[in-house]
């Protein structure tokens, strides 16, 4: 659960409002990271790091990266709170009216720092599948811009009693989550979405292909319809903020499968302890 921010700075200065000519409120023109603080910590704050700089390059923004890493440092510096969200957006700042990018701009830096209560995920997570299909794009697959309308309006579809909804893209093949990413065990086979051309390429996604390398377990990524996602032997969600998540249950509009945790989510969730012990440290 994310309450108000404690603080927020924009362009260096502490304020929590930008023009209404900003072309991030204006065209969705930028991108942003959401990025789990413990202890003053960034969790996997490297990799948060190349990915908005991923982002920016592929949206052709100018940022100052030192000037931003400063900024967080400096808000970073005032806080008081062991579990904090920081949540960084760049937008292409103000521009005139119509599509067209000014040839000079200059981006605007906003950064928040967020109370976070994290949700119960002890508790395996009720799913069910959006009807809504995501948008796909090969240049935008992967970031995190501003254009969060497919999420929105999934989002909308997930009814009370459920943690979370799970997204398909036109051809009817499981991307992501509105939230997180999804990691599948078929047929002993650790699994999760090509994200080439919609979804977000999740950090925490990333971490966990990485350390599941290292122990010597190959994550495939392929395409993975929902006859195939029925087959499942496990599935778990992730995201950088809430870590691990083991799904309990998927619901579709005429069936409903269930799910236990599994030796492949059990290393999942051994991974996330030891990311986050050692962000406390």
């Amino acid at each position: 659960m994310l309450d108000g921010p404690l603080q927020s700075l924009i362009n260096g200065r502490q304020a929590e409002h930008i023009s209404i000519r900003d072309r991030g409120f204006q065209y969705g023109d930028g991108c942003f990271e959401t990025v789990r603080v413990l202890s003053n910590k960034p969790i996997l704050w490297l990799a948060h790091l190349k990915r908005l700089e991923r982002a920016c390059k592929t949206l052709h923004l100018s940022v100052n990266f030192e000037l931003l890493k400063n900024e967080i440092t400096q808000l970073l510096q005032g806080n008081k709170s062991a579990d904090v969200i920081l949540k960084i957006t760049v937008t292409r700042g103000e521009g005139g009216r119509g599509y067209t990018p000014p040839e000079q701009a200059d981006c605007t830096r906003i950064i928040q720092l967020i109370d976070y209560v994290a949700p119960d995920t002890n508790n395996a997570a009720r799913v069910v599948v959006c009807q809504h299909r995501l948008s796909s794009n090969s240049l935008l697959g992967g970031i995190k811009h501003l254009n969060r309308l497919d999420q929105v309006l999934a989002s909308a579809q997930i009814p009370a009693g459920f943690d979370e909804g799970l997204c398909m893209d036109q051809q009817g093949t499981v991307i992501e989550g509105c939230r997180s990413n999804v990691l599948l065990a078929i047929d002993n086979q650790l699994v999760t979405p090509d994200l080439s051309k919609n979804g977000v390429e999740g950090v925490m996604l990333n971490h966990l292909i990485d350390e599941f390398q290292a122990q010597g377990t190959r994550v495939l990524r392929k395409t993975i319809s929902l006859r195939e996602l029925k087959t499942a032997s496990e599935i778990f969600l992730c995201n950088s903020v809430f870590g691990i998540w083991p799904v309990a249950e998927i619901e579709n509009d005429d069936w409903r499968i269930s799910r236990e945790v599994g030796p492949f989510t059990a290393a999942a969730l051994e991974i996330q302890t030891k990311l986050f012990r050692n962000n406390t440290r």
